[in-house]
């Protein structure tokens, strides 16, 4: 698969569009820009994990070194750090690649390994030449790769000679977004970044140049990548999506309805993903948008925009975001509703030894409650019960239905004589 990392001519923007800043044709960078990476790996043997284990032991037992190098097989550099974290039992790194690991088995829900591959490493050598040389490093050390899932990714596009000042990004009025998080970073002389969103979801815009000053290791890696003979020849400006697991399980093939589980995953829908965060949950308007109307839809993009939201990637394009359909567990709710109805209870100074009474209170509350609200708003009794039955059985199959922690039909039986089809009662 092929991103088109190195710097590439676009097409005119007068085809998709020609303000906001874009008024020649500019040259385009794409690429991933972070990439968090779980994997359930099956050691064939413990040897390696001995190895870093004896290593961060030798670390501890020091009070000046804070990282060891550790030799071995496969071409990575790693150097061992002195502690973990809360879930991984080490740590090592090289260079922006930070690499996570515990003792647990390949079996359980936790993964026993972590993999991030930086900005710098992303664009060179590249993210795929970097999973492919993992796996295979791997596999060296007598392991197993059992399945792997995305936890975090970051799409970037550069526009290189565009200055983040030509763009009237800074006007939140401009913005239709699922988000209601704006933030801004400005100097007294320009804005330096822009983002939308926060944790899970969040696109960022910034002065790409102005960011490389502060980081010169990076410098050489995106001259290269952009084409240009120094990093600050030109302005950059740069757009970026992050999204997190929670975010891509839910942009869904339209035909499997499986969301954006595994590396491969991932490679294969990047250009649905852009679609959804271009289309979908964010876009820039050429008008400022009444945000109380109900008619968004109808809003122009800029023509910034247009021509963000027709940038090609690789994959297909058959996904959409679907909702998550909220979950109901009917043994979780009667262990809720026994708290509920004690507590309620209690407040009626009543016998602890004293079951009936407890019970009774319990039957007369909700009783009373239903009952209260049928005889003020029959009409709004009859919308929550229908639309509760829709949040149970929309999310619970036939199948599921039958299984011991949810009722059957049989179990509370209607007060009134069953009817046949025909509305009659039965004898």
């Amino acid at each position: 698969m092929n991103v088109d990392k190195k710097a590439q001519k676009v097409k005119q923007t007068a085809e998709v569009g020609g303000k906001a800043g874009i008024t020649f044709p500019p040259t385009l960078a794409k690429n991933l820009d972070k990439l968090k990476i779980c994997f359930w790996v099956d050691w064939k043997n413990s040897i390696f994990l001995d190895e870093i284990d004896a290593i961060k032991q030798s670390l501890q037992d020091t009070t000046d070194l804070q990282e060891q190098p550790f030799q071995n097989p496969g071409g990575f550099l790693w150097n061992v750090q002195r502690t973990g974290t809360r879930i991984f039992n080490f740590r090592l790194t090289a260079g922006d690649l930070f690499l996570l690991i515990n003792k647990r088995t390949c079996e359980g829900n936790v993964p026993n390994m972590m993999l991030e591959i930086g900005s710098e490493s992303c664009w060179s050598p590249g993210f795929e030449d970097i999973f492919y040389n993992f796996t295979r490093w791997i596999e060296v050390l007598d392991g197993k790769i059992i399945k792997n899932q995305v936890s975090e990714v970051h799409l970037a596009v550069d526009l290189i000679g565009t200055h983040i000042e030509s763009l009237n990004i800074r006007d939140k009025r401009y913005w239709i977004t699922k988000s209601h998080k704006f933030a801004s970073v400005e100097s007294p002389r320009q804005l330096e970044t822009f983002s939308v969103g926060k944790g899970d979801m969040m696109m960022r815009i910034y002065d790409k140049v102005l960011e490389l000053r502060y980081s010169a290791a990076k410098q050489a890696t995106f001259t290269d990548s952009w084409g240009v003979e120094k990093y600050d020849e030109q302005p950059v400006t740069r757009l970026e999506f992050q999204l997190r697991r929670e975010i891509l399980k839910n942009i869904k093939n339209a035909e499997t309805n499986k969301g954006i589980d595994s590396y491969e995953d991932l490679c294969d829908s990047l250009s649905a993903i852009w679609r959804y965060c271009t289309h979908s949950w964010v876009r820039h308007c050429l008008e400022p948008v009444d945000s109380g109307n109900n008619h968004q839809s109808r809003a122009e993009n800029s023509d910034f925009w247009n021509f963000i939201s027709v940038i090609p990637w690789e994959g297909d394009t058959d996904r959409a975001k679907e909702k998550p359909r909220p979950k109901k567990d009917y043994i979780a709710l009667r262990k809720q509703f026994l708290g509920l109805g004690m507590t309620l209870a209690a407040f009626h100074n009543i016998s602890t030894q004293d079951i009936d009474h407890i019970i009774n209170i319990g039957k007369h509350i909700i009783e009373e409650d239903m009952l209260a609200l049928f005889v003020t708003d029959e009409e709004e009794f009859y919308r929550r019960i229908d639309k509760k039955k829709r949040e149970v059985y929309e999310t619970v199959s036939p199948v599921h239905r039958l299984k011991p922690d949810h009722p059957s039909s049989h179990l509370y039986p209607s007060p009134y004589p069953p009817t046949d089809y025909q509305g009659d009662l039965h004898a």
